[in-house]
């Protein structure tokens, strides 16, 4: 359920504003997610440095998505009992604290491979004429490595929300609500039970529509495009660069591929269990319809409305077939950078 969640939502949120890289925050009164009432400075593209800029258009779809799963869980399931964790929701309990985890880590062997190694590039010391990792450490070195950390943890910090608590929170919440709808269509004996079961499902896709409204046209696009080039990047890297790069500068890389691969396998198969349990709930439904006495042609009519619940990203959606794609895609781009430098070091 959401609320599992809740707490390691709320650190996130005072690390966001502490970074103030986030205009939204906790309100502990009312136990949502609201608006920050002073407002948050966002920092500029990377290259601008430190100035700053309002954001003055503000989209609040992400809050209404919080606080609408929040509502729902605390009005709509007061009454019912949590359904049993499937193999995906017990991994998931394990994940998002580990990616949690994971965002300061990153910034911290950032730090180290810069101190370590400071002309890496693409960062700041490395576009200087007559640098090298034997350089003199300094004062002015110290200040842009502690500028690019810090830039780094604000962009990851901001990200991170959206894909964390967004995301992934909120297909797991999709999933259990569909469980505890299985056990309600279990029970099911009169028209009445019927319909209030088509209720329910009409809520989970008033929350999918939400979410949705939220992910497909910004976050999951932009998921499903770069995280799998991130992924082939840090595979590369790691098979075939690791004598290059210094410790322990160099875990940076498999800490990311690992992060973009268990993104890639476990969040986007379990957002492709949305559709697929939607499906199967939808079967039963119509199946336990037949079976019962009653306005059939008007339940019939209500089950045509019920369409299956989707996790979209444009205008397409994310279906069983999905991970298995992303996947044989990295490993076969990586695949082929790994022979394109085998074949040039034997050639030279």
């Amino acid at each position: 359920m959401y609320t599992a969640y809740l707490k390691f939502l709320k650190f996130h949120l005072r690390a966001c504003k502490f970074t103030q890289c986030l205009p939204l925050e906790f309100d502990k009164r009312s136990g949502r997610v609201i608006l920050t009432k002073n407002g948050f400075v966002f920092f500029s593209l990377f290259f601008f440095c430190c100035i700053q800029r309002w954001n003055w258009n503000l989209d609040i779809s992400g809050i209404q998505m919080f606080n609408s799963f929040l509502d729902y869980e605390k009005y709509v399931l007061v009454d019912n009992q949590p359904p049993l964790l499937t193999l995906g929701a017990k991994m998931m309990r394990i994940f998002i604290p580990t990616a949690e985890f994971s965002l300061p880590v990153i910034v911290l062997l950032l730090f180290s491979l810069l101190t370590y190694a400071p002309c890496t590039a693409p960062f700041i010391v490395s576009m200087q004429q007559y640098c090298n990792n034997g350089m003199q450490f300094s004062a002015v070195r110290l200040t842009l490595h502690l500028f690019e950390a810090w830039m780094v943890w604000h962009i990851l910090m901001a990200g991170g929300t959206w894909i964390i608590y967004a995301f992934l929170t909120g297909v797991v919440a999709i999933l259990s609500i569909v469980g505890i709808l299985e056990g309600k269509i279990k029970t099911i004996q009169t028209e009445a039970n019927m319909n209030s079961c088509i209720k329910f499902y009409q809520r989970i896709q008033i929350l999918q529509t939400l979410m949705n409204s939220f992910l497909r046209d910004r976050l999951l696009p932009v998921m499903m495009l770069f995280v799998p080039g991130i992924q082939v990047i840090a595979q590369y890297v790691t098979i075939d660069h690791h004598s290059d790069i210094t410790m322990p500068g160099f875990l940076i890389f498999p800490l990311i591929g690992l992060n973009c691969g268990a993104n890639n396998v476990l969040a986007f198969t379990l957002a492709s269990f949305v559709n697929s349990g939607s499906e199967k709930v939808m079967a039963t439904l119509r199946k336990k319809s037949s079976q019962l006495r009653g306005k059939k042609a008007l339940m019939k009519r209500q089950l045509r409305g019920c369409t299956a619940l989707q996790v979209k990203f444009g205008s397409n959606y994310i279906d069983r077939g999905t991970p298995l794609v992303v996947q044989t895609f990295c490993i076969n781009q990586t695949a082929s950078l790994t022979l394109i430098k085998e074949g040039k070091s034997i050639r030279y």
